[in-house]
């Protein structure tokens, strides 16, 4: 219910350009997750599932080696950040999530064997999210978001993130000429969702200058998403 009643009222979704989740359940997505936990288990086993996807793309292309702490920001049940863990066994996590999402993460965490070093931590990342990572892992978190949102979040990643700490969002990218990809499906599920977007390079450029980071380069993989790095400046 939580994604078909709002895709119910996709015409008036497209006529405003405004998310319908407030007027077909009475209240934003992710209240209504944390009031029906049923659903939300199913929610996150798809965030999971998408997370495989891509989980062991994101280690194969990009080098860790020389990361001391990740911070997995919106990072669910930890797949993408224990796949990390288990690729380099030097490094340490921090998996950082809503309160309902980390009281059932703590499992997985442990039955993936690390429970000694990977910190739970839970809160809201518009309010603020946690220091003492060098490198900032944020999948699918950023689309969520419209373009001011999504400033308020790299802006709390910004202040928490070590002096030249890496920024990597894993997302679909929409070609700059337009041609069709997962990218613009997912975009109207976002307009519909949650008032988010897909964004194009140049759209992740400007975001990045507004919000104290340097666009890197943006990485393929043999996935619908990129790996989009940049740094703190």
């Amino acid at each position: 219910p939580g994604h078909w009643l709002p895709w119910g009222r996709l015409h008036d979704s497209v006529r405003t350009g405004q998310p319908m989740a407030r007027q077909a359940l009475g209240m934003e997505l992710f209240d209504w997750y944390a009031q029906n936990a049923e659903e939300a288990a199913y929610f996150n086993a798809a965030m999971g599932n998408l997370s495989a996807l891509v989980a062991t793309e994101l280690v194969r292309v990009y080098d860790f080696s020389s990361v001391q702490t990740v911070a997995d920001v919106g990072g669910a049940h930890g797949i993408l950040l224990t796949a990390i863990l288990s690729a380099n066994p030097a490094v340490r996590g921090i998996l950082f999530d809503l309160p309902h999402v980390i009281a059932t993460a703590g499992e997985a965490i442990a039955a993936a064997g690390f429970r000694d070093r990977c910190q739970l931590v839970d809160g809201d990342f518009f309010e603020a999210v946690p220091e003492g990572a060098d490198l900032h892992l944020l999948k699918q978190i950023v689309h969520d978001w419209n373009d001011e949102q999504a400033t308020r979040l790299l802006r709390n990643c910004h202040r928490a993130l070590a002096p030249a700490g890496k920024l990597l969002l894993v997302e679909m990218v929409i070609p700059s000429d337009n041609r069709p990809s997962p990218a613009q499906a997912m975009d109207l599920n976002m307009l519909v969702i949650l008032g988010g977007r897909e964004r194009t390079r140049e759209q992740f450029e400007r975001l990045f200058q507004a919000t104290g980071f340097r666009l890197d380069r943006i990485i393929p993989t043999h996935s619908p998403f990129n790996v989009i790095e940049a740094t703190r400046v």
